[in-house]
């Protein structure tokens, strides 16, 4: 893949991550895709459990902004670097910072997206 396509479909996932549009996020994964987010915890199939995953985003939060600070490419996938601010429909908000490493198959598909971050600070901070 190019540099270009891998950016393309890391976009779509950002974007529709932001946007809680769990159709337009599967659309970049493979039928067989995993997500670790954060790394650590239980692995999700993207299909399979996005339904539930999208549901819990948009009963929580309000509004989640992502931006892809830095992104370092190579043959068949990227590292990106990103922060991200949620507010919550109570109103509070928090920002947090992460690395995710996404692994792309032969049909320009994400196969893999292992995600570096500190889910229970963020969660800590929005309660307190």
């Amino acid at each position: 893949m190019t540099t270009e396509e891998i950016a393309s479909l890391i976009n779509i996932y950002f974007d529709n991550m932001a946007a809680m549009n769990a159709k337009g996020w599967l659309e970049v994964f493979a039928e067989d895709a995993v997500i670790h987010d954060p790394v650590g915890e239980p692995p999700r199939l993207a299909h399979k459990d996005s339904q539930q995953f999208f549901k819990i985003l948009a009963n929580f939060f309000e509004k989640i902004e992502l931006s892809k600070d830095d992104i370092f490419f190579v043959k068949n996938g990227a590292a990106v670097k990103w922060t991200m601010q949620v507010v919550t429909k109570k109103g509070h908000s928090v920002t947090t910072e992460g690395i995710s490493i996404f692994e792309m198959n032969d049909v320009d598909k994400i196969q893999k997206v292992s995600s570096y971050w500190d889910e229970a600070a963020m969660m800590t901070k929005l309660k307190g």
